[in-house]
């Protein structure tokens, strides 16, 4: 018995430098392929366990590069059964951390900090592109649970301050909050003002990978408020009460 135990105990040891010597470099070929090269870590260095590198997103926007990506395993969550990182990122206009983490059935993010500039999101979001958004966007995340086939569960709060887009003279426009909320379906997304002269409300759901409706409405308010005309003569068509209704319909 004795020998068996010396013997699992040695072969458990074994695998343990095997997994805690595996390079960066094999991390980073993983992840490219498993994202279909949307997400590239460039010039990896240190272990699968703890290490850094320059970052290249490509989405149908275009690209984003990241100056820092970091990510260290997080021992804790093997008592929850699941493996985790925490990660955090840095780049021109962007600061982010997050951990995440995958279990038997599912995937974990949370906590998610995420502060960047507006035009950023333009780079991932292919409709905002003609809009060319300025501020700056903050993103919370607790805890957001998803399995493989896309049920959700969780909540998220974005805040965008100091809102301003090319296609309006009046800067900023305002400061508004999305708010998002899932229980094992669609995420259920509201969407208001907390300040500001264009007035925006509206709700919806959203499914991954891109599948939203949205509907809602806009108006101006206050002195500028027929300043705000042309770019609302954008968002939607004019209702009876002067305001434009919103009604975004997208597919997956």
């Amino acid at each position: 018995m004795r020998i068996r135990t010396i013997a699992l105990t040695g072969a458990i040891a074994y695998a343990m430098f095997l997994v805690a010597t595996v390079p960066a470099s094999w991390l980073a070929a993983r992840i490219a392929r498993e994202t279909d090269g949307a997400l590239r870590l460039q010039d990896p260095q240190g272990t699968f366990w703890a290490g850094s590198a320059h970052a290249l997103v490509t989405s149908a926007a275009g690209q984003l590069a990241l100056d820092r990506v970091q990510w260290r395993f997080a021992p804790l969550e093997l008592a929850a059964g699941r493996a985790a990182f925490d990660f955090s990122a840095v780049g021109r206009g962007l600061e982010a951390r997050a951990r995440i983490g995958r279990g038997l059935s599912e995937w974990i993010a949370g906590p998610v900090t995420a502060s960047l500039d507006a035009s950023l999101a333009a780079s991932s979001v292919p409709m905002l592109a003609a809009w060319r958004p300025e501020g700056r966007i903050h993103l919370d995340v607790a805890n957001v649970r998803w399995n493989d086939l896309g049920r959700a569960t969780g909540t998220a709060h974005l805040t965008w301050d100091g809102a301003m887009v090319s296609l309006s003279d009046v800067r900023p426009l305002g400061r508004y909050a999305l708010d998002a909320s899932a229980d094992q379906g669609p995420a259920h997304i509201t969407i208001s003002t907390v300040e500001g002269p264009l007035r925006i409300a509206g709700k919806g759901t959203f499914a991954p990978p891109s599948r939203l409706d949205f509907s809602g409405e806009a108006r101006g308010e206050g002195p500028d408020a027929g300043a705000l005309e042309p770019l609302l003569n954008l968002i939607g068509p004019r209702r009876a009460d002067g305001s434009r209704a919103i009604d975004v319909r997208t597919k997956s």
